[in-house]
């Protein structure tokens, strides 16, 4: 077996481990990474960065469905062939082009699965790789969903890998992937169905704008079954056959199970270094330690923070262990995280929820929005748009803010800017905006 010893080794090559690697081995380190599936992780090769590209292409065929008789004579078609070509060339050639950069800096690579031996090496293949500190960087993989003919039922990994989207697709899980994957397949003429086990989807975002989404893609056509308990999946030859409780009963060509993630760590032997861990992940405190190895450190979604399962955090979280392996001290605090759910329209959130506000009224006041007529809305026949603003009673700061429109990635982000700088709505009267744009409408919202 050979031996191999350096001053941290980082197991998973995604965003976060790929932000540790390249910073600890700027500053001087001897540095490792492992990955035993493709260099370059979740996000760019099977989440966010491939998902976008659909999204991209359902943004141009909705579009132009809404202005159909408006100047746009016929709405577009979604060529499912020619898409996944296109999202392949944003994805084909990252494994081989993040293992050269890492070679090209320095920074020793190891493919294979990673054992921990001890708190202070690990085995990979016939490799022992012994290190001073250690990171985990694993990410998350989909969860599986337990029932009888599981092996019927694919992965938003699959999802994004058809050659081919078949007739009728059914989407297992209320959360993000589904919604955004059935916008997606509702776009390309597809029957599209979400099964969701409770009546209460998108539980992180506001209740009273998830109702208005879940009403709007009702109306596009998407097929709702909340409060519907899936007990067995049959191959009926040409179908799929779902059956639930109380008599549910689906046929459709493709099931793809969306029901959560969750990190992995089933093949790292964490008992070893007697590393703690939870369904949430790997337990770690303010610096990302591990608690019981203060060399050994855990970020992104294998690790169980208080963080988002967003690569905009996970790529923070990496940014601050590294830090601390090269020689830190630096305790993780989060700013407030804007997330967005990628459908038509695009559902936002950032900071406390209504229900919070509501819970202090002495201390917030909530501002409702209905935008759907406004300027921005209807140059593109929007259906719905719609906002609400959190502010700090006494100071007029931002505190939270909650957006359902097909600009609310570009207003939640703008909001994030005025979260972080203290800024409030009324300071922005001063602030000359290029007309028309989202952005202009902000100061509308005070």
């Amino acid at each position: 077996m050979a031996k191999f010893t350096y001053d941290v080794v980082i197991i998973g090559s995604g965003a976060s481990g790929t932000t540790v690697a390249f910073e600890a081995q700027a500053a001087g380190l001897k540095v490792a990474i492992v990955e035993e599936r493709s260099w370059g992780g979740t996000c760019v090769l099977r989440g966010c960065d491939p998902k976008k590209v659909l999204v991209g292409a359902r943004e141009a065929r909705n579009l132009s469905t809404r202005l159909r008789g408006k100047g746009i004579k016929q709405a577009a078609t979604i060529s499912w062939t020619d898409l996944m070509a296109f999202k392949e060339t944003f994805v084909e050639n990252v494994p081989e082009s993040r293992l050269e950069n890492f070679q090209e800096a320095g920074i020793e690579t190891f493919f294979g699965a990673a054992s921990i031996q001890d708190s202070h090496s690990l085995q990979v293949g016939d490799d022992l790789i012994q290190a001073n500190k250690i990171v985990i960087a694993t990410g998350a993989t989909p969860s599986t969903l337990k029932v009888e003919g599981q092996e019927y039922i694919q992965t938003s990994d699959d999802f994004l890998s058809l050659e081919k989207l078949p007739d009728s697709v059914v989407f297992i899980g209320g959360g993000y992937i589904s919604f955004e994957f059935a916008s997606i397949a509702l776009a390309t003429g597809r029957e599209v169905h979400i099964i969701h086990h409770n009546s209460e989807p998108l539980k992180k975002f506001d209740p009273d704008f998830v109702a208005a989404l879940v009403s709007n893609m009702k109306e596009e056509g998407i097929h709702f079954h909340f409060d519907t308990d899936i007990t067995k999946v049959e191959n009926k030859g040409e179908k799929l056959h779902i059956h639930g409780k109380d008599g549910f009963s689906l046929q459709t060509d493709l099931i793809i199970g969306a029901t959560g993630r969750k990190p992995n760590i089933a093949h790292l032997s964490l008992e070893n270094a007697n590393i703690d861990y939870t369904k949430k992940g790997i337990i770690v405190n303010e610096k990302l330690q591990t608690t019981n190895n203060p060399h050994i450190y855990a970020c992104g979604d294998v690790a169980a923070t208080k963080g988002a399962p967003l690569t905009p955090v996970v790529s923070m979280e990496a940014a601050f262990v590294a830090k601390n392996v090269i020689g830190g001290d630096e305790k993780m605090i989060y700013p407030a995280i804007p997330s967005v759910v990628f459908t038509s329209p695009k559902l936002a959130s950032i900071g406390i929820s209504a229900e919070e506000a509501k819970a202090h009224p002495e201390k917030y006041q909530i501002k409702n929005h209905d935008t759907t007529n406004w300027y921005t809305y209807k140059r593109t026949n929007e259906q719905i748009a719609l906002a609400k603003i959190i502010e700090d009673r006494e100071s007029g700061q931002i505190k939270g803010a909650h957006f359902l429109s097909e600009e609310a990635d570009y207003m939640i982000n703008y909001v994030a800017i005025l979260m972080k700088a203290n800024l409030t709505l009324s300071d922005l009267q001063s602030v000359i905006f290029a007309y028309p744009s989202p952005a202009s409408d902000l100061t509308a919202l005070n």
